[in-house]
């Protein structure tokens, strides 16, 4: 990881090495750290995860919107978002047109010996959760956007496995990558006029036909939204449901304990 072969400097010749609940700058002290910090392991096994390899990646088409405040900010956030009583060191990297973070995190939290695992519920909330921060953030990074979320079976749609590996190599479809960053900005819109806002700021457009919004443009092509797995009822439902949850605030609003709702 703090090799300077691949290692990302800018033009000054900095770069960033975070090291999370740790002391000092070499190799060697922060080894002796993580060391010592294993003696608080709750539970002890002789094949115990002493530390976790993760990398947080994006695709090479983002590569003139990425900087190295932005690679340090979306790993600070990911550090606070995975567990900050951890112990990290994240450093990044650019290698074949790819930057990416390499981060070293610890099995165990920092001094309490509990255990770091990420379940598979977890991992994916923790994806979802660091990929909207940066959508929010760096909506600019549109190519980066993956479909964390499981595809529809009645559509040949890729695997996340196979989506990720696709976009890491560039080879990934126009088609793969619109369908990912709609379906990311439909389950963080609110309403469907804050879906299309969405769409607006990840580089996406839409086009009408028939007076109704129909589909999206990318680059000089078209896609119909049910080409991409959505249809007029769902986006009309994000309204039906705001509405719903606007319905039920009002009426708690009221403070009438005779209130109910029908089932």
């Amino acid at each position: 990881m703090l090799n300077d072969k691949d290692r990302l400097f800018n033009d000054e010749g900095k770069s960033f090495a975070i090291a999370h609940n740790l002391k000092g700058d070499s190799i060697e002290e922060w080894e002796s750290q993580f060391r010592e910090n294993e003696e608080y392991r709750l539970r002890k096994r002789s094949d115990s995860v002493l530390l976790t390899h993760e990398i947080i990646s994006f695709h090479k088409d983002d590569a003139k919107d990425i900087s190295l405040e932005k690679l340090e900010d979306m790993a600070r956030e990911y550090i606070q978002q995975r567990n900050p009583n951890g112990m990290y060191i994240a450093v990044p990297h650019f290698d074949k047109e790819h930057y990416h973070v390499h981060i070293c995190a610890s099995g165990i939290e920092y001094r309490t010996g509990k255990g770091m695992r990420l379940d598979k519920k977890k991992l994916r909330e923790l994806k979802l959760n660091i990929q909207q921060y940066q959508i929010e953030k760096y909506p600019e990074l549109s190519k980066s956007i993956v479909n964390h979320g499981a595809p529809p079976k009645e559509q040949a749609l890729l695997s996340e496995k196979e989506y990720q590996y696709k976009q890491r190599a560039g080879r990934a479809t126009d088609k793969d990558r619109v369908s990912v960053m709609l379906k990311t900005c439909y389950k963080s819109a609110a309403s469907k006029e804050d879906f299309f806002i969405k769409i607006n700021e990840c580089g996406l457009s839409t086009y009408i036909r028939g007076g109704k919004v129909y589909g999206i443009i990318y680059g000089s092509r078209k896609y119909r939204f049910k080409s991409l797995g959505f249809n007029e009822q769902n986006i009309e439902d994000l309204d039906k449901s705001i509405r719903r949850q606007e319905e039920i605030s009002r009426l708690r609003g009221k403070g009438d304990k005779s209130v109910t709702l029908d089932r």
